[in-house]
């Protein structure tokens, strides 16, 4: 058991309150969703509901509102979790609770940064900003995550290298292992994301992969000593990935295979028909090339334009170079353009978030 949920059971234990052990026990149910034990955080739920289901504390209503909002988001990626979690903060902001506020604010910019609603995330965090405590270590830790990963795609390591280290800081002082565990996960995701991206223009060098090969290793063992189910197939995924690169195409395929299935995964970043690409990819950079065609997807550019620009970037490169080997692909001249438009747009697009992140750069905000 984490420290947290070790403290927030301590808690519930000595408090005779009902509010304060609703408010508690909503609390719990958000930490079992963000690490997969989602059937412990729907039976909370319901037993608060049993109690406080007709409104009758509004304070216990918006942390029942959040613990909700993360089990959709944890479980399924489900859509109507920003929505729950978009009320439970303007309930929040309504009755003055800046605690929800800064916290609800901070996981709503979360969901908004893996829907790359960008301009979304940064009014978000300001709100978020606007309304933390010195000591609320819950949004703090939200807040840095986020920012982390914003830096990080967009290209500014030491940025996204400051927010990891200030968010781990925040996690290790709360007890909050789930928080560790998701900080090391998405630092080794979004490097990995990049240098994917950075790979289509000029080979990374094997001493860096070998540098995200530690990370991705390190976010996967703490993950398997703490038991945190909600990442799995996600680090499954960033291992088939990081063997592409590495140029280890024959694990990299029984890998890719072994994950095709695995959920859940949002369908702005992954897509079936990717998968089946990157194992076409890899069967012909092992000279298999008719098995390969026999596989490849059909109207596979049209099927990933709704991934994100990074995605979509990594697939056009893949198909140009595949057609660059066998003109049965298709037209390589065409595609090598598809990607190039691509690339610029990715370009501009970083540039843009790169930007709009300056205010929050380490010297700007709290330390």
């Amino acid at each position: 058991m984490s420290q947290l949920l070790s403290r927030l059971k301590g808690e519930l234990d000595r408090s005779i309150d009902s509010v304060e052990r609703a408010e508690i026990s909503a609390r719990m149910a958000g930490y079992f969703a963000r690490i997969g034990r989602f059937q412990e955080a729907k039976q909370v739920v319901a037993s608060i509901r049993e109690q406080f289901g007709q409104g009758q504390s509004g304070r216990v209503t918006v942390w029942l509102m959040l613990a909700e909002s993360l089990i959709q988001h944890y479980e399924d990626l489900s859509a109507s979790a920003l929505d729950r979690i978009r009320r439970a903060q303007l309930l929040g902001l309504a009755m003055g609770y800046s605690t929800i506020v800064a916290l609800a604010s901070a996981w709503k910019a979360h969901i908004e940064f893996e829907r790359s609603d960008f301009e979304a995330m940064l009014i978000s965090i300001e709100l978020a900003l606007a309304h933390v405590g010195p000591f609320e270590h819950d949004a703090r830790t939200r807040i840095a995550i986020v920012l982390a990963n914003a830096f990080m795609v967009s290209g500014n390591r030491q940025q996204g290298r400051y927010w990891f280290k200030y968010g781990h800081n925040q996690a290790i002082q709360n007890g909050d292992q789930a928080s560790v565990d998701a900080l090391l996960y998405n630092h080794a995701a979004f490097l990995l994301a990049r240098v994917r991206v950075m790979n289509c223009r000029q080979p990374i060098p094997l001493n860096e992969l070998s540098n995200i090969r530690m990370e991705v290793n390190s976010a996967k063992n703490l993950q398997n000593l703490v038991g945190v189910a909600a990442l799995e197939g996600h680090i499954r995924l960033l291992e088939a990935r990081l063997e592409l690169l590495e140029s280890k195409f024959e694990s990299a395929i029984l890998s890719l295979q072994a994950v095709r299935f695995s959920a859940p995964f949002a369908p702005h970043n992954f897509d079936q028909t990717f998968v089946e690409l990157e194992i076409c990819f890899a069967q012909m950079m092992l000279g298999r090339t008719d098995e390969a065609l026999r596989h490849l997807p059909v109207s596979t550019v049209d099927r990933l334009n709704g991934l994100d620009i990074d995605e979509r970037v990594v697939a056009a490169w893949m198909l140009a170079k595949m057609a660059s080997m066998d003109e049965r692909i298709g037209s390589a001249e065409t595609l090598w353009t598809t990607f190039d438009l691509l690339w610029n747009e990715y370009s501009k697009d970083c540039s843009t978030l790169s930007s709009s992140l300056s205010k929050f750069h380490s010297d700007r905000i709290f330390h």
